[in-house]
């Protein structure tokens, strides 16, 4: 995204190829341990179960950063006060935008995007 200028279309294409990475990935299977000689046990987890950490990363980088509007961005389309959990795909949706309704600024939308995508780059190339 950083060869491109910044705009509101850009920061919706990258959104939606991501959210479509996060669709794939999320629903993979993780192996954490190899278990014994015939294949069984270890432990398997889905990308999905590491959602909480990664949008706690996005956070904490902003926090660290004291991005103001990148943290209020990430409370109000990232994360459900009924459930309190984050959710990457609705953080995602919000930056499609499809209805025109959420207007991040463009480098809102670039900065969680870049750092998303290098987390779920790294994740593909793990466990793609």
């Amino acid at each position: 995204m950083t060869d491109l200028p910044v705009t509101s279309s850009v920061v919706a294409v990258e959104a939606r190829r991501l959210y479509e990475q996060w669709e794939s990935l999320s629903r993979q299977h993780v192996s954490m341990a190899s278990g014994c000689a015939c294949g069984a046990g270890g432990v398997s987890l889905l990308l999905e179960d590491f959602e909480q950490d990664i949008a706690d990363y996005l956070l904490g980088e902003a926090e660290r950063n004291k991005r103001g509007e990148t943290i209020a961005f990430l409370q109000a389309y990232a994360f459900s006060e009924e459930t309190k959990l984050w959710s990457l795909s609705s953080l995602l949706k919000a930056l499609i935008d499809e209805d025109g309704r959420v207007q991040p600024s463009p480098d809102v939308g670039a900065g969680l995007l870049q750092r998303l995508g290098r987390t779920l780059s790294s994740f593909a190339k793990l466990h793609g």
